[in-house]
């Protein structure tokens, strides 16, 4: 093959190889926005299941609140732990 038929053949190639070069970077993007999805669900999640502990314990901290700097403190914590949470309003 020489002139005109090998030049076709070389832009054929060079065709196919900068699809499938897109073709990968396309693949790439979709598993790591699969990735972030997942990860972002798992994380709502996680947080979901700790709701009830953080919710339990700023309701204690409400009802009687602590009496040292330590326990404000963590009561202040818990408190925007739950507000971080996204956990139902405080009764």
């Amino acid at each position: 093959m020489t002139g005109p038929a090998q030049e076709r053949e070389l832009r054929r190639m060079l065709r196919r190889s900068w699809r499938l070069l897109a073709l990968a970077f396309v693949s790439a993007f979709v598993a790591a926005a699969a990735s972030m999805l997942y990860s972002n669900h798992t994380a709502r999640e996680s947080e979901r299941k700790w709701c009830g502990v953080v919710s339990t314990m700023d309701d204690a901290y409400r009802d009687t609140p602590p009496q040292t700097p330590a326990g404000r403190k963590i009561a202040a914590d818990i408190a925007q732990l739950r507000a971080d949470f996204g956990c139902p309003a405080p009764r």
